[in-house]
């Protein structure tokens, strides 16, 4: 059944770019079933009883609760990269659970454009296509050390580093089990060694991903698919 967000407040009436996707992309028609979720864990089974040019009208038939899927709320900051890499990053970390990304300028960061709106709407898209009960925040843009001051917000704060050689990330996700977690990952270039003390002055913990070195909008997804298993 198909799923689309509607504000809590606006339900069981959805607005916006959906009613186009409804009406023109799905041809859905009157009497039609959908599931409406305001974003909390609610899930409004729902009938289409009315259908205008700017609004989809719809009559609720039951409403349900139900648990998201990961133990743990992960954000993930994510150094800005070039092009269109950001809203891949985006897409698939919310199809693999992230519950907040913060796009960050670092040192060597290079793209500077913010697409705020962009990739709001990719979030929300993506969550609807996997089946989420929430969509994950996208947070503005914010320099490198802003991150490092709301560590003390989360139990754990992991940043991958490519010259790490004694802890893994295995060892410190079957140590540790937090409810709240920070990932820190670099930008095309890497972290600069300064970077890296920074973040561990600050109680940041640098982990090794492996032998590889994986690109930087590989690296949050890899993470986030392996911390899912662990903690499911």
């Amino acid at each position: 059944m198909h799923r689309f967000f509607v504000p809590k407040d606006q339900i069981p009436v959805i607005s916006g770019s959906d009613v186009h996707h409804i009406k023109d992309v799905l041809r859905m028609k009157i009497g039609g079933e959908l599931e409406l979720l305001d974003g909390t864990g609610k899930i409004y089974e729902a009938r289409i009883s009315g259908i205008k040019k700017d609004k989809i009208i719809c009559k609720v038939l039951s409403m349900r609760t139900e648990e998201t899927k990961l133990k743990v709320k992960i954000t993930l900051a994510q150094c800005l990269p070039k092009a269109k890499k950001m809203e891949l990053i985006i897409q698939k970390c919310t199809e693999l659970g992230v519950d907040r990304i913060i796009p960050i300028l670092s040192e060597r960061t290079i793209a500077r454009g913010e697409k705020l709106n962009r990739w709001r709407t990719i979030a929300k898209e993506a969550a609807e296509q996997s089946g989420r009960l929430t969509i994950p925040k996208i947070s503005p843009l914010t320099r490198f050390e802003g991150v490092l001051k709301i560590k003390d917000q989360f139990d754990l704060a992991l940043i991958p580093w490519e010259l790490e050689t004694k802890t893994t990330l295995k060892q410190v996700l079957t140590n540790q089990r937090p409810r709240h977690l920070l990932i820190l990952i670099g930008p095309e270039g890497g972290f600069s060694r300064s970077e890296i003390n920074f973040a561990k002055s600050a109680g940041f913990t640098s982990v090794s991903l492996g032998p590889s070195i994986l690109r930087t909008e590989t690296a949050g997804m890899a993470l986030l698919a392996m911390i899912g298993y662990e903690y499911s």
